[in-house]
């Protein structure tokens, strides 16, 4: 729990406790918002390095075909060169956040976080659906390579498409309740920081 929210309680509890002036509160959102911010840089970092050290040290299976080492390399270069985009964001976001005294242009910012942090989220999704996709593509191409008669082929390709839907969407599933946890939680509290400024930008007018 931040100094704001220490105060909030405080506040709703206390009838005696003395009120901070607005300029005082926007100082408060602005430090709040830069520690939420933080926080999301430093989580895609963790996020960053983490699939960078799997790729690295987990043993994969080499591909023969020269069109899938040509497809997974680009798929990886195109998925890591996202991630680092939108790290980037988020570091420019929080230095804004951090050295804006502005009020407008801190509410700005905010928008722009939850905006790059949801388009951070739906690309992740979208990479992982794309990288079990490729995966199946990859068997069943290796399962027709290698000649079966058509009736072994077509049982291989229903059940390998079965397992991998069934596995994938487990994944996917457990990938977005991650996010929602994880994200979902420090969104809602970047998305109480606008609302309170936005009723403090009201109040002014």
């Amino acid at each position: 729990m931040d100094g704001l929210d220490l105060l909030k309680k405080h506040w709703n509890t206390d009838k005696q406790f003395p009120q901070i002036d607005s300029s005082e509160i926007r100082v408060m959102l602005r430090r709040s918002s830069s520690s939420i911010v933080r926080w999301i840089f430093f989580i895609c970092c963790l996020e960053f390095t983490l699939w960078m050290a799997l790729s690295l040290f987990l043993p994969v299976e080499k591909e023969d075909s020269l069109f899938f080492q040509i497809t997974d390399g680009i798929y990886n270069i195109v998925f890591y060169a996202c991630i680092f985009y939108f790290i980037f964001q988020f570091y420019t976001l929080l230095v804004q956040i951090k050295s804006t005294n502005n009020t407008r242009k801190l509410m700005e910012s905010i928008l722009a976080v939850r905006n790059n942090a949801h388009r951070y989220i739906r690309f992740n999704l979208l990479a992982a659906y794309a990288a079990f996709g490729l995966q199946l593509i990859q068997l069943i191409a290796k399962e027709y390579i290698k000649g079966e008669a058509w009736g072994s082929m077509l049982f291989f390709i229903i059940l390998v498409s079965i397992l991998f839907i069934a596995f994938g969407l487990l994944f996917v599933w457990l990938y977005k309740l991650y996010f929602k946890v994880i994200y979902g939680f420090l969104l809602k509290r970047l998305n109480n920081n606008y609302e309170e400024l936005t009723r403090l930008e009201k109040e002014d007018i």
